[in-house]
């Protein structure tokens, strides 16, 4: 087993490994007492290695996310380590002693999240590639819980000024480049290759030529290999799903360096906080979505007027309209995180409660869409958005026949594919139930044959069906005509259990009919998934237009709490303050009782 575990380690460098063993993961060496000392658990040891007790340390795999969360939290990569056959084909393959097969299946790290639990909903979590090409730089970054991909290629002067408006969770560069970005994840240079980037863009979107993103530059191209190269050993191949890049033109925005932005306080105060920022004075968002796209507009000003006059106009509209803005935040209220539902699914870590909120949120979509369009004078903004909340109704059709109300997130029990979607999983189904209902009739029979009123048919983990009787009553069924029937099989105290041949013909039967009832629900379920991820692209930009919307009746809302006035722009570098101040200014003016 060490032999195999070294290996695995070997692969995952400078990871934690979490190998599993059983119901738990399992960490040993330097990697238990770094663990150890983090999650504050036991640090026990496992056998000798160069005649020296081996650390160890475990974790529940059912409680894994939690521990995964406090680990990522202290700065740690883990890599997770999952046995990839069964035991039955372990000593097919090689016998008894055979030690079942296992390999790297994910590594888990700050920029490559996507699990709730392991989030913040209101907070974008950035994963950035850094490349140098002559003397600029290309920046690929991508939230892959939301599939958010945007380049930008910048000058060495204005590197420092988007990386912070970035605030990468997870930075990627070059070899070679350690020592200028410390603490960043050190690729093989090869991959940073921008003719390689430029394959990798391609392929991942499946283009004949990189005119459909823009006039990609060769910086940028190669930090998209560098960040697609990343993606791919995390997910040991499976890929997130990632929405067509965005090309961003770095004076499309206010360059700000981190001096100012901390001065500035605009989404985090000075010890770190969100609490004090000027996001979160103005956040009055509903949805996560809308949360993070606030944060991303406040940290990268526009400097088009032309998309900012179309921004004051929408937020106009609804300050203008209470009763739609009241209505379009109650609706928002009880929307989903489609795009982060939407992440996990193409991750291939999505569970029937995230196809469930993709079907409750476009549903929810298309009633907003109806709602707006019927709205007079509407601005052009919000004509540009609407029809991204369309086209959906086919897919909230499929996964409202197939889904029940509230799906679980666990597969592994079944029960999340509604009655009537699937004919075949009915009748498997019905076999069950009426399993059941002979158990119940054969219980009966049993009572009235032995005359023992206190005679139960009981299940567990170990026995599987068993008659169960009062220990005092026990004798009756071990005695003749009854023991040619009755099989005993364990004594408790104060009862005995047996078991028969009809018992065990029905549990087979029971058994048989619930294992296919939960096979065939998973490749529903993976039918449905799949269903999802070719209509991706259509259902980010719903989950986007959401979030616009959101924050534009948001702000609108915050202007008529603060009695707060648009602004009269144009082309000049004066600024006047008519009325108004800016809102941390008059929070502390209100706390301090000057106003």
């Amino acid at each position: 087993m060490m032999v195999q575990y070294l290996g695995l380690k070997a692969k995952a460098e400078d990871c934690l490994l979490f190998y599993r063993m059983g119901d738990f993961f399992e960490l040993f060496f330097d990697d238990a007492r770094a663990a150890a000392a983090t999650l504050d658990i036991a640090l026990t040891s496992r056998g000798e290695h160069d005649g020296r007790p081996i650390p160890m340390c475990g974790v529940p795999v059912h409680a894994a996310e939690g521990y995964l969360a406090r680990l990522i939290k202290a700065g740690h990569r883990v890599a997770i380590a999952e046995q990839t056959e069964s035991p039955e084909d372990a000593k097919a393959r090689g016998g008894s002693k055979t030690l079942v097969a296992r390999d790297i299946v994910r590594f888990v790290t700050a920029g490559t999240l996507t699990e709730d639990s392991l989030l913040d909903s209101w907070t974008s979590n950035m994963l950035v590639a850094v490349a140098p090409v002559g003397d600029e730089y290309g920046l690929a970054a991508a939230d892959i819980s939301t599939g958010y991909f945007e380049l930008v290629t910048v000058a060495a002067s204005a590197l420092e000024a988007e990386l912070a408006r970035l605030s990468a969770s997870e930075l990627v560069v070059p070899d070679g480049l350690a020592q200028q970005f410390i603490g960043a994840i050190i690729r093989p240079r090869a991959d940073f290759e921008s003719i390689v980037g430029g394959d990798l863009l391609k392929q991942h979107f499946a283009l004949s030529t990189l005119d459909a993103i823009g006039a990609v530059t060769r910086a940028e191209q190669a930090a998209a290999g560098g960040l697609i190269a990343y993606l791919a050993h995390v997910g040991q191949g499976n890929m997130p799903f990632l929405k067509l890049p965005v090309r961003r033109e770095v004076h499309a925005h206010l360059l700000i360096d981190q001096a100012t932005r901390d001065s500035l306080e605009i989404s985090a105060a000075n010890k770190g906080a969100r609490a004090g920022s000027l996001l979160a004075e103005v956040d009055r968002t509903i949805t996560g979505a809308g949360a993070r796209q606030l944060a991303s507009d406040l940290s990268a000003p526009l400097m088009d007027q032309s998309i900012i006059e179309a921004r004051l106009s929408l937020v106009q509209w609804f300050h203008d309209a209470p009763l739609t803005r009241d209505a379009v935040r109650s609706a928002l209220r009880q929307l989903p995180d489609i795009a982060r539902a939407l992440g996990r699914v193409v991750a291939g870590r999505g569970s029937p409660r995230d196809l469930g909120q993709i079907r409750d949120g476009l549903d929810a979509a298309r009633h907003l869409r109806e709602r707006l369009g019927a709205m007079a004078d509407r601005p052009v903004l919000l004509d540009q958005l609407l029809p991204m909340l369309d086209g959906h109704g086919h897919m909230v059709d499929i996964l409202s026949r197939a889904l029940v109300t509230s799906p679980p997130t666990d597969t592994a029990q079944g029960g999340y594919i509604a009655e009537g979607y699937d004919a075949a999983l009915d009748v498997l189904r019905s076999a069950g139930r009426d399993g059941r209902q002979a158990i119940a009739q054969l219980e009966a029979r049993y009572r009235d044959s032995t005359g023992v009123a206190a005679l139960k048919i009981r299940h567990n983990a170990v026995l599987g069906y068993f008659v169960e009787v009062p220990q005092n009553f026990g004798e009756i069924l071990l005695s003749p005509p009854f023991s040619a029937t009755f099989i005993h099989r364990q004594t408790m105290q104060g009862a005995m259990r047996f078991s028969t041949a009809e018992l065990g013909d029905l549990e087979i039967r029971i058994s048989s009919a619930g294992d296919k009832a939960i096979g065939l629900e998973l490749a529903i379920f993976g039918d449905l998934s799949k269903r999802v991820v070719d209509e991706g692209e259509h259902i980010r930009l719903a989950s986007d237009a959401l979030a616009v919307i959101d924050v534009a009746a948001a702000l609108a809302d915050l202007a008529e709490v603060q009695r707060y006035v648009r602004p009269v722009m144009d082309q000049s570098l004066n600024f006047v303050v008519s009325a108004g101040r800016h809102p941390v200014v008059e929070a502390a003016l209100k706390a301090s009782g000057l106003i």
